[in-house]
């Protein structure tokens, strides 16, 4: 891979993990609200499973893989 290049080609990291830091910082933002400021590994433990079924489904996974331009193949996806 070329040099710095490597967070715009794998699929991972372009849609599926900003995807679950995304929805896990909503399950902590609305313990905030509730005046819950902090959180240990057993409230991480708790809520992780359920922010990875809203992250992670078949469309994100799909679409993750299209928008780095390996399938469909598309090498111009990711220079564009």
């Amino acid at each position: 891979m070329p040099p710095h290049s490597s967070h715009l080609l794998q699929p991972l990291d372009v849609g599926c993990f900003a995807n679950l830091k995304r929805a896990y910082g909503g399950l902590v933002e609305r313990k905030a609200r509730c005046n819950i400021n902090h959180i240990d590994k057993l409230d991480f433990l708790a809520d992780y499973p359920y922010a990875r079924e809203i992250a992670y489904n078949s469309g994100t996974i799909q679409s993750a893989f299209a928008a780095t331009g390996l399938v469909p193949f598309d090498p111009d996806q990711v220079i564009s």
